[in-house]
């Protein structure tokens, strides 16, 4: 059973530790011992436990005739946010973290605490209160930290792996020697994109389907001409294929939706008089850009390319198949 007591003790313990430790920085060589005692309402030994406690924790703090002072490197210089960047900062970072698994969740957290007790008291309370009124909802997705980590060092330090991975479209398991470009998060998991030496090009990775990471020993050169924003810029979501020209058109009741959202760079929408519109998009591969297509029921037809709107046809005829009753 927990000691109630002796939780909140160390609660308050820690929130004075804290509390001197910015004391301290904020102010070099002017609190002594016996000022921090004063300021915070403890005796000299209390502070003096607080003290080391910090320096335990590995804070290097340094003792001077005219008080202590905390190294420089143990702090971030101070930033001053506006309530609105904080709180822009704040949520953001939320999105990302309850979107891309336990992992860097946890990094956010860390961050997204050393940003509110670096703001001023006011600032602070009302980014407190304000933010208990957004929710951001998260989709749960694979936790990849360990093998997101391995590639980073592999990128940062541009090391060549060798992986083994499982293809879902194949249905099979292959060895790839890979140099590793990029991580990118996408549609509810994270990637990497990396020249393949098996099949001699560029290609991309679902990462929580690599089943083993290691460094093959070898360096490779980054290319200079490679962007990874221009890479997936005529992606759909993820995949890649063919680039093509595809037209779809929304009725009346689904326009209004479609027009209020940028849903790719290339986009073009063409009003039409009924009130419907024309949704006109480049895409590398239409598999994607087809399923989006299907969730919008008998409001979306494919217009163009003849290729998809056959898909789409033969999709809809197996769909009615399997609800067909005898």
């Amino acid at each position: 059973m927990i000691d109630e007591a002796k939780l909140m003790s160390r609660h308050k313990q820690m929130g004075r530790i804290l509390r001197i430790a910015a004391l301290i920085h904020a102010n070099p060589r002017r609190y002594t011992r016996r000022r921090l005692a004063e300021r915070c309402g403890v005796s000299l030994r209390t502070a003096q436990r607080d003290i080391e406690e910090l320096r335990a924790a590995g804070i290097h703090i340094d003792s001077h005739p005219g008080g202590y002072e905390i190294a420089s490197e143990y702090f971030l210089p101070p930033v001053s946010f506006t309530l609105e960047e904080a709180l822009a900062l704040v949520t953001s970072a939320r999105s990302f973290a309850e979107n891309e698994g336990r992992h860097i969740s946890l990094t956010l957290e860390d961050a997204i605490a050393k940003v509110n007790a670096a703001l001023p008291e006011y600032t602070a309370r009302v980014l407190r209160e304000t933010s208990k009124r957004i929710d951001v909802a998260g989709q749960k997705v694979s936790d990849v930290g360990e093998k997101i980590d391995r590639l980073h060092e592999a990128i940062g330090n541009r090391l060549q792996i060798h992986i083994i991975y499982y293809s879902f479209s194949r249905d099979k398991i292959t060895e790839r020697r890979i140099d590793p470009y990029a991580v990118m998060f996408r549609k509810r998991a994270w990637y990497l994109v990396g020249f393949c030496h098996t099949f001699h090009t560029i290609l991309t990775f679902r990462i929580n389907r690599i089943l083993r990471l290691s460094y093959t020993g070898k360096s490779f050169i980054y290319p200079d001409n490679f962007s990874l924003k221009e890479y997936m810029s005529k992606s759909w979501e993820v995949m890649l294929g063919e680039e093509t020209d595809v037209v779809v058109k929304f009725d009346r009741r689904v326009a209004p939706l479609i027009k209020e959202v940028r849903w790719h760079d290339t986009q073009q929408i063409e009003e039409l008089k009924d009130g419907s519109i024309l949704f006109k998009v480049t895409v590398a591969g239409t598999r994607e850009i087809g399923f989006w297509i299907m969730s919008y029921g008998d409001s979306a037809e494919v217009i163009e390319p003849k290729s998809l709107r056959d898909e789409i046809i033969a999709t809809a005829r197996r769909m009615l198949k399997k609800y067909q009753v005898d």
